[in-house]
């Protein structure tokens, strides 16, 4: 089978951002989604999940050249190892490749086959993966931290009139781990579970209208958002983007963007 046919059958995830361009707190105390209208849709009871990711790439950066992640999600007790890229993005978000499995000889040999058809071909470990840390049998497969973060997710389900779950609606806070800092800053993403593609939008432009002077769409992933802050923090650019509770400000934000939207007319 081709590889060109096998991406047709890849799952698939689709959401829309919205980034936090106010103070955290502020924000935080004035979102009420349950206060949105969404005809036809109801916003159901919200959960709360604590999250820790590290990504990971070759010294040459095959992934990120191929616009690929790799990403070690820690969930609780649970460990999972994931394929996120090739993003796609309309008028009505992201479409991209995401495939997650769970931390075993199994899934790593799972994700191990996605990237070789991606093209990017990492050997075996050479050893049991239960018999080393995960970071450490990552090293053996030619594989290097380059972003870590934790991420506080409160997600609220949307639902028809059946309570047939929609898609999700999330409120990220997002703690960038640095060598010698971390950096907050928030996000929204509605992310679709089982519907049209134009219910993310309808959602989005809702929430937009709703917090205008909370929110701004965000065209960019995590990964991306994370280099940015990280490379503009390491130069003479980077002065102002953080204020004194470590959040990322509006001149910060515009200067990432900028920093992002020049690197991809670069590539």
């Amino acid at each position: 089978m081709s590889k060109d046919l096998i991406k047709d059958y890849w799952p698939i995830e689709q959401e829309a951002v919205l980034l936090i361009k106010t103070e955290l707190s502020e924000f935080l105390q004035n979102f009420k989604p349950n206060r949105i209208s969404f005809p036809g849709l109801q916003v159901g009871a919200p959960v709360k999940i604590s999250l820790q990711d590290t990504y990971f790439d070759t010294p040459s950066q095959e992934l990120g050249t191929i616009q690929t992640a790799l990403r070690l999600r820690k969930e609780g007790g649970s460990l999972l190892l994931g394929v996120k890229g090739r993003d796609q993005w309309t008028t009505s978000g992201v479409s991209r490749i995401e495939v997650e499995e769970p931390w075993s000889a199994n899934g790593v040999a799972t994700i191990l086959h996605y990237l070789d058809f991606m093209g990017v071909n990492l050997t075996h470990p050479g050893v049991p993966i239960g018999t080393a840390e995960p970071v450490s049998i990552l090293s053996l497969m030619g594989l290097n931290p380059i972003q870590d973060r934790s991420l506080k997710r409160t997600l609220w389900p949307i639902l028809d009139n059946v309570d047939r779950k929609i898609c999700s609606l999330g409120l990220d806070v997002v703690t960038l781990n640095l060598s010698d800092e971390q950096v907050k800053y928030g996000e929204i993403e509605i992310e679709l579970v089982d519907g049209s593609v134009n219910t993310i939008k309808n959602l989005f432009d809702a929430i937009l209208y709703n917090y205008s002077e909370f929110l701004q769409p965000w065209r960019y992933s995590k990964l991306q958002t994370g280099i940015a802050i990280e490379s503009l923090s390491r130069s003479s650019d980077g002065a102002g983007i953080v204020n004194e509770n470590g959040e990322l400000t509006l001149a910060g934000i515009t200067q990432i963007e900028r920093f992002l939207k020049k690197n991809a007319s670069a590539k």
